[in-house]
């Protein structure tokens, strides 16, 4: 049987990783995609060669490697050059999830990824990767506190914020809901329910990714 691909989203600060790690000790496999990504600002020479030459010699440490938080507050701070970024980055990110899939080993395959509904990342050929996906909610006031608990200020939080999708766009082609306001027993106790719907859809799910496209369309 191939393996059952989920994406798994949310907004900045919604405890998406937290959710993954505990779905992981169900037996399913964590793809980390937003480490790709960084990974792909030091490892693959070609995008940082061409991310250094968009955006000048500013966003490198005294290493001569890509500084995140100094290319954050530019491409944060201006559409055009979060979407110049994206389209050096993600085409390498996409290579690199497809070959990573391909070498999992379980019957369930998480894709931690921040960015699902905004633009096609983890796709091949044009349609996705994955079959399902899980999104993960909270509340503003709780995201906030967590950013600010990370060295975010306000205005770095409102930017990161602004630039993802909304929770209606994520709930729109979401399969499956978690509500993480409450406490980590309560998170607990939503991630077992979670994984009993899992189980059912290993067990009918099909290769729907071209309905799966035609929704986020």
């Amino acid at each position: 049987m191939s393996p059952l691909v989920i994406g798994l989203t949310g907004g900045i600060g919604v405890g998406k990783t937290t959710t993954a790690n505990l779905i992981k000790e169900y037996g399913a496999n964590i793809v980390d995609v937003d480490q790709i990504g960084r990974d792909v600002l030091h490892k693959d020479p070609d995008a940082k060669a061409k991310i250094i030459k968009e955006f000048g010699a500013s966003i490198l440490d005294k290493a001569g490697n890509i500084d995140r938080a100094r290319l954050g507050k530019i491409v944060f701070s201006n559409i055009e050059h979060l979407q110049t970024l994206e389209a050096i980055s993600h085409p390498a990110i996409n290579q690199t999830l497809a070959r990573r899939i391909g070498k999992q080993d379980s019957g369930v395959i998480i894709l931690d990824m921040a960015v699902l509904v905004e633009k096609k990342l983890a796709y091949s050929q044009g349609l996705p990767m994955y079959q399902k996906v899980v999104v993960v909610e909270s509340e503003i006031a709780l995201r906030t506190k967590r950013l600010r608990q990370r060295g975010l200020t306000n205005a770095e939080i409102e930017k990161r914020i602004r630039s993802q999708a909304t929770d209606r766009e994520r709930s729109e082609i979401a399969d499956y809901v978690i509500s993480n306001n409450g406490s980590m027993k309560d998170l607990q106790s939503q991630i077992k329910e979670l994984w009993e719907e899992i189980e059912t859809w290993r067990l009918n799910v099909t290769n729907d990714c071209m309905s799966r496209d035609q929704r986020n369309k």
